[in-house]
C-alpha cells in the first residue's frame, strides 16, 4: 500500500510539473512581437529619361513617404494604426497603415501637402507607433510591443521635407518663358519650342548649376505626352533650351511646364518652377498635324511564322 501511495504521489508531482511546463508553453507561444526594423522610402526626383530614381533629399508636396516597421513576428492588424511623423513644427504628421497585416511588416504612408518643411530632416521617435484605436496583434495571439527603441531616429538630413515653390528663397529661379510659335499662337510640326529659364546670378544654386548643366532638360506637357526640351545654351543668367514639334503633337488648351531636370543639376537645387510654371499657356497651343508632312508611324507586314522566305513580298507602310 505504501508503494501505491508513493507512485500515486510521484504521478502527481509529475503531473504538477508536466502543468507548469505546458503554462509555460503557452506563455512563449503567445509572447508579444517586438520590433525588430524601422525604414523609410528615399525622396526621388525624375530623371532625363522620365523614370524617377532616389538622388534627392527632399520629399516635395504630394510625394508619399512610405515607413516600413519590422516585426519578430507575423501581426495582424485592425483599424487604421498609424506612425506620428516628425515634420518641423507639424503635430498632425501621420503615416496611416497601408498595408502588411498577416506578415511580420507592416507599412504606413503619408503625402507631403503645402507647408510641410523640414530643413533637418524627418524624425521618428520611439513612442511614435500608436494605435489610434485599432490593434496590432501577434498572429499567434497577444497585442504586439509597439516600440521602436534603438530604431527611433532624430533629423534624417537625406530626408528632408519642403513645399517652397522655386523662385522664392535661396532657389534663385526668377522667371520661365517661351518663344512666340512662328505663325498666331499655335507650334505647328517642325516648329521649334525655346525655353528659356532665367536665374538670380547672385544665388548659390545658379553658380553650381552654372558648372553642372549637362544633361539638363525641361519637361514640356503636350497633351497627355510628356516631352523633354534639351539644354542649348546659357546666356548670361539664363539656360535654353530647345523642342522640335512632331506630328503627332496635340494639346489644344496650351503647352505647361512644371520641372527641371537633369542628372548633375538635382543633386544641387529644387527642379520645380513653382510660382514660375507654365500651365496650358493658350498662347503657346501644339497642332503636329499642320505644317510640313511628317512620318509618324513605320510598319511591317508580318512573315508567315517569324521568317521571310525566298519569293516572299517584305511590305512597309509608312504613316
Amino acid at each position: 500500500m505504501t508503494l501505491v501511495r508513493v507512485a500515486a504521489r510521484a504521478a502527481g508531482i509529475a503531473g504538477i510539473v508536466l502543468a507548469g511546463l505546458g503554462g509555460l508553453a503557452g506563455d512563449l507561444a503567445a509572447q508579444a512581437p517586438t520590433v525588430t526594423g524601422l525604414s523609410v522610402n528615399s525622396p526621388r526626383q525624375a530623371d532625363k529619361g522620365g523614370t524617377f530614381t532616389q538622388n534627392s533629399q527632399f520629399f516635395w508636396s504630394t510625394e508619399v513617404i512610405e515607413v516600413s516597421v519590422a516585426f519578430s513576428a507575423s501581426v495582424d492588424v485592425t483599424g487604421t494604426p498609424h506612425v506620428v511623423l516628425g515634420i518641423g513644427d507639424c503635430t498632425t504628421c501621420f503615416a496611416e497603415y497601408a498595408s502588411g497585416t498577416g506578415t511580420d511588416t507592416l507599412v504606413f504612408t503619408y503625402e507631403v501637402v503645402k507647408g510641410d518643411e523640414d530643413s533637418d530632416g524627418i524624425s521618428i521617435a520611439a513612442d511614435a507607433l500608436k494605435l489610434n484605436g485599432g490593434t496590432i496583434n501577434a498572429s499567434s495571439g497577444g497585442a504586439a510591443n509597439l516600440d521602436l527603441g534603438t530604431h527611433a531616429f532624430t533629423n534624417d538630413i537625406t530626408r528632408r521635407v519642403t513645399t517652397t515653390p522655386i523662385g522664392t528663397g535661396n532657389n534663385g529661379i526668377t522667371g520661365v518663358t517661351l518663344n512666340s510659335p512662328t505663325s498666331g499662337d499655335t507650334y505647328v510640326n517642325g516648329d521649334t519650342i525655346q525655353v528659356t529659364v532665367t536665374w538670380d546670378r547672385n544665388s548659390g544654386p545658379w553658380r553650381r548649376a552654372h558648372h553642372n548643366h549637362n544633361n539638363m532638360t525641361v519637361r514640356i506637357t503636350i497633351g497627355d505626352n510628356i516631352r523633354e526640351a534639351d539644354y542649348v545654351s546659357t546666356s548670361v543668367a539664363s539656360f535654353i533650351f530647345r523642342y522640335v514639334v512632331q506630328p503627332n503633337d496635340v494639346d489644344a488648351d496650351g503647352v505647361s511646364m512644371a520641372a527641371i531636370t537633369g542628372a548633375a543639376f538635382v543633386q544641387y537645387v529644387s527642379t520645380k518652377f513653382g510660382h514660375q510654371a507654365i500651365v496650358n499657356s493658350g498662347n503657346h497651343k501644339v497642332d503636329g498635324y499642320q505644317g510640313p508632312p511628317g512620318i509618324v508611324g513605320v510598319a511591317l507586314s508580318s512573315p508567315p511564322g517569324d521568317t521571310y522566305g525566298r519569293d516572299e513580298t517584305i511590305e512597309a507602310t509608312v504613316t
